[in-house]
Parts: C-alpha cells; sequence; structure tokens
C-alpha cells in the first residue's frame, strides 16, 4: 500500500491580515448574550455602521474597551496584542504594530458613553432571576466611593479635584454610588458625578438610583451617613415591596412607642417630618470592642428576630469588598505606571471607561454565581482575583472561538473558577483603628496592633431599654 505524505496546509499572509483578524473578533468573551446586548447597544445608538474597509469595527472597538477595562496594567495596543495573541501565534503572519497611533482612541470617541451606558444596563441581571436570601427578600447595599483619573485639564474642570488641609489632591476624582445585589455581588445600577460641588453628594446620587429602581422584593442596607427620612418615604411609597435596614447615627430621634416592645428586646417606635410618620423597629445593639450602635427597619414582622438582623446587616460590607476588588484587582497597575484607576484624559471617555469597568466586573461576578450553581459551593468561598486571571486567561481564545467549541470552553472556565477557593474564608474580625503612616488622626501602628477573632453570633448583645 503506497504510503502518502500528511500536507501540511499554511496559511496566507493575504488570507491572514490585520484587518481580517481585527474584523472578525466576537463574542461571546465572558458571556453568551454579551455579543447580543452589544449589537442592541450599538443599534440602538446609530453606532452599528462604519466607513467600509474599516479595522476597528464597531464590535471591535467595544470588545477592545472591555479588554482595557480587565488589563489596567497593559498599554492600548498591549490590550489590543493580548485580544489578538491566540490567532497571532497560530498563524505567525500579524505584523508587531496592528493599529496606528491614536486609533483607538479616534474610535472610541467614535462609539462615545451612550452604547456602554446601554450595554451595562442590559447586562445586569434580570428582576425575575434575582435570588432571595433573607425571608423573601433579595438584600441590596448602597455606598459610595471615589476613582482618580489623570490630571489633565478637561478632567479637572468636569470632575474637580478634592482638597484638605495640606492642600489639593494630586489627581481629578468622580464621585460613585452604587447598588450591590448582596447575594451575586453584582452592581445593578451607578449614579455618578462630579468630586464637588452642588447636587454631587452620595444623598443626590442615592435619590437619582432610588427614582430610578426597577426591582422588586428588596431589602436595601445602608450606613448611618446615607439614611434620611426622604430616604424612607421613598421607599415606602412604592407599590413593590422595599425595605430598609439602616445604621442609625446619634442625631437621629426616633420617638418611642408606649407599650410596642417585642419580645426580643427590640421596639417600635416613628420618625418623620411635621404631620408625615412612619412607624419602624428600633434596634440596640452592643459588640464587644465596639461602641452601642442602632439600626432602623421597616420590617416589623416578630417573626424575624433582632439578632437576626443585626446578624445580616453585617453583609452590608459586601459592597466595601466589590469596591476594594474593582479598585485593587481589576484596575491595578504596574509599577512605571500613571497610579490612578482609570486612564482616560478626556472626561466622554472616562464615563464610557467606567461603565467598561463596571461591566467587566459584572460578567466575572457573573461567571463566579454560575459556577457557585453548577458545583455546589457559595460565593463568599470563591476568590475574585483567581477568578480574574482565569478570565484573563481564556479571553484571548474567547474572542474568536464560536459554536459548540464556545461553549464547551465556557463550562471548562465554570469549571477552573470553582476551583478558586479563599484559602482563608471570611471570617468575623476586629481591627485596631491604626494606620503605618504618620499624618493621619489615627494612632501608629505598633507590632501589638493585631486583628482578634470575633464570634459575632455569640458575643452580640441586644440591648433592653426600659420606657421612660
Amino acid at each position: 500500500m503506497k504510503k502518502t505524505k500528511k500536507r501540511i496546509v499554511q496559511h496566507s499572509p493575504k488570507a491572514i491580515d490585520t484587518h481580517t483578524v481585527i474584523a472578525n473578533m466576537d463574542a461571546p468573551l465572558l458571556s453568551e448574550s454579551l455579543k447580543p446586548a452589544i449589537e442592541e447597544s450599538l443599534a440602538e445608538c446609530g453606532k452599528d455602521h462604519c466607513r467600509k474597509g474599516t479595522i476597528l469595527t464597531p464590535m471591535a472597538v467595544v470588545l477592545v474597551v472591555l479588554g482595557l477595562a480587565i488589563r489596567r496594567d497593559l498599554s492600548y495596543p498591549a490590550v489590543l496584542d493580548w485580544l489578538v495573541s491566540k490567532v497571532r501565534w497560530l498563524t505567525c503572519y500579524l505584523p508587531k504594530k496592528l493599529i496606528s497611533d491614536g486609533a483607538l482612541s479616534h474610535a472610541r470617541n467614535r462609539i462615545g458613553v451612550d452604547v456602554f451606558r446601554r450595554l451595562f444596563q442590559k447586562m445586569v441581571t434580570r428582576p425575575d432571576a434575582l435570588p432571595k436570601d433573607f425571608h423573601g427578600l433579595t438584600s441590596t447595599a448602597f455606598d459610595g466611593v471615589t476613582v482618580t483619573m489623570p490630571d489633565t485639564e478637561d478632567n479637572k474642570k468636569q470632575f474637580g479635584i478634592p482638597s484638605g488641609k495640606r492642600g489639593p489632591g494630586g489627581y481629578p476624582q468622580l464621585r460613585m454610588l452604587s447598588l450591590l445585589i448582596v447575594p451575586i455581588r453584582q452592581i445593578a445600577d451607578i449614579a455618578y458625578g462630579p468630586y464637588k460641588g452642588k447636587g454631587t453628594g452620595e444623598a443626590s446620587l442615592l435619590k437619582t438610583l432610588i427614582e430610578r429602581l426597577a426591582y422588586s422584593d428588596l431589602l436595601h442596607m445602608v450606613d448611618a451617613g446615607l439614611y434620611s427620612f426622604n430616604l424612607l418615604l421613598s421607599l415606602k411609597k412604592m407599590k413593590n415591596n422595599q425595605h430598609l435596614l439602616a445604621k442609625l447615627s446619634a442625631k437621629v430621634k426616633p420617638k418611642r412607642l408606649p407599650g410596642k416592645r417585642l419580645w426580643d428586646g427590640s421596639y417600635l417606635a416613628t420618625v418623620g417630618k411635621g404631620d408625615v410618620t412612619i412607624t419602624v423597629r428600633i434596634i440596640e445593639y452592643q459588640i464587644p470592642g465596639f461602641r452601642s450602635a442602632r439600626l432602623l427597619t421597616t420590617l416589623l414582622d416578630p417573626t424575624i428576630t433582632a439578632r437576626e438582623l443585626v446578624i445580616h446587616y453585617h453583609r452590608r460590607w459586601d459592597i466595601e469588598i466589590a469596591f476594594d476588588e474593582i479598585k485593587t484587582h481589576q484596575c491595578a497597575t504596574l509599577r512605571g505606571q500613571m497610579p490612578t484607576i482609570l486612564r482616560s484624559k478626556t472626561p466622554d471617555l472616562v464615563e464610557q471607561e467606567l461603565y467598561a469597568v463596571v461591566v467587566v466586573y459584572n460578567l466575572v461576578r457573573d461567571l463566579i454565581y454560575q459556577a457557585v450553581g453548577k458545583h455546589h459551593t457559595e460565593v463568599p468561598q470563591i476568590s475574585f482575583l483567581e477568578s480574574l486571571q482565569c478570565s484573563i486567561d481564556a479571553i484571548p481564545y474567547l474572542v474568536f472561538v464560536k459554536g459548540r467549541q464556545a461553549a464547551k470552553t465556557v463550562q471548562y472556565l465554570l469549571s477552573l473558577i470553582a476551583e478558586c477557593l479563599i484559602d482563608r474564608p471570611c471570617r468575623n474580625r476586629i481591627n485596631p483603628r491604626v494606620v503605618k503612616v504618620k499624618m493621619s488622626k489615627f494612632g501608629r501602628k505598633r507590632d501589638i496592633h493585631t486583628s482578634s477573632h470575633r464570634d459575632l453570633e455569640n458575643e452580640l448583645e441586644i440591648i433592653w431599654r426600659e420606657e421612660v
């Protein structure tokens, strides 16, 4: 029998050129629903067409901007190189320089902000798919954070620079308030504005989020700085079962209702302005090592105990963890690069990048939630940092793979994420209020200042106060 030599087929440089590769960049990236969402967003904004022969098609530009949001450690050209790295090394024909200088910035300006705003809204978990984690309600958390950007004149004029006793800050900042869905740790909505100026405080941003709240059966957890009677009144007026669990500052003076102390130590009271009053439930509690505190809630059902509410309120801290994951891990920079969270130098591109950062964060969080459901673990047990790294490794392959192979790859990625268990699971502990830097109102950190474990469920004390 005559043996035939196996023919090795080589790709022609003309068949695999730069235009072909970049123009064929596709989704699913990290989600099967991403490509339809991008296409719908581009079409709704009238940005789905481009000049014939353009290398950076609208789909390619959106994917590159999302890549910029997940690879803060790379420059603009290096992010594009990373996205096409699979094809580059399989073909060995792509040139080192894929696009001309400034091409990506021009393409980003052409796409604009609205595309990414709509994309963010489309990629948020549907209201009917939210898990119920507390007595038939879905827990949420509101909180604010500041984000730095390059100190260009346009950014300074639009967003402002913070100032203090020691002078102005080094970089412009924007203030962002977020609504976090606690069980899945996904950011459902954001409102942002300049760091300072009229109507730019967290209270104004919170009002914006409440006005466009589309979910029902929610339990909102807020810190003392965000609580106000107007917030309580707004939630009460809604017909979609909105509840509040808020920490109270010493300035808030609820009027206790006589004879309305519940069996668990909490009591009913009223808060209001003028003739408008609302009946609420007040819980006073003490944790060893801390001052006593008070919680206000609209959950008046006595079967939901005060101890339950206090312990559950501490999950509000999940939004602080989310901010840390975004700013410290997802937007991390290497030495020698500008140490800002965002990298864009004009206000429009800052807003575009902000939405891209939150979209990417939600995509990774969605992968974690899917992995938890398939492999029977829990969301807090999965490391965001390791899941992010697995996603970074997979993206250059997922950008070009399609069909069954894409689905198979995503399933394998989910299995890897399920193995990204945190080596030291989150535990209750208390840390001294000290810092390493000298110029601070807190004490200087010494060797004796170490964290200590706290058994919250057993050490928590509900304070019983007799009626005056």
